[in-house]
């Protein structure tokens, strides 16, 4: 009976141990990495969600990302408009920032670019929500070649 009972006591540590490592499991750190060809020739930007736009392309450069596209809007002429964002990780979410706007050349006023930041934030939690694994982002780097998300599965 005693070895019973202590090959009982083991297997409950032995369960008890597992699942207290489980949750050390999930929090594995994973990263993905997306080059500026694969960001350049991916669906959402040859085929922008808005008829507006066109000829979007992305540049990455070290630490921010470079948009630029056309933009013809009913009854004016074409503009060319790029803009600026730049990262940032805060409690385990990404917000992206434009520090810059121009339009054919001019700076963006600091009202638009605030309106930008605005609805850029919301969409880009929006868009995590639905197509992303729960989890809490870690870091983001961007070089001249790539952008490499490091996240924490939940």
């Amino acid at each position: 009976m005693k070895t019973f009972g202590k090959l009982t006591l083991i297997l409950v540590l032995l369960t008890t141990l597992a699942i207290s490592a489980l949750p050390a499991f999930a929090q594995e750190s994973r990263t993905f990495t997306l080059t500026e060809e694969e960001i350049n020739n991916s669906y959402a930007v040859t085929n922008p969600f808005r008829r507006s736009l066109s000829d979007v392309q992305v540049d990455l450069q070290p630490g921010q990302v470079v948009i630029s596209a056309t933009l013809q809007l009913r009854r004016q002429l074409a503009k060319n408009v790029v803009g600026t964002f730049v990262p940032n990780v805060t409690n385990g979410r990404i917000y992206w920032t434009m520090t810059a706007a121009t339009v054919d050349g001019e700076p963006a006023s600091s009202d638009l670019v605030t309106q930008i930041n605005n609805a850029l934030s919301s969409s880009w939690v929006n868009y995590w929500r639905r197509n992303a694994q729960p989890g809490r982002f870690t870091a983001i780097d961007i070089t001249d070649t790539d952008l490499t998300v490091t996240y924490t599965r939940r």
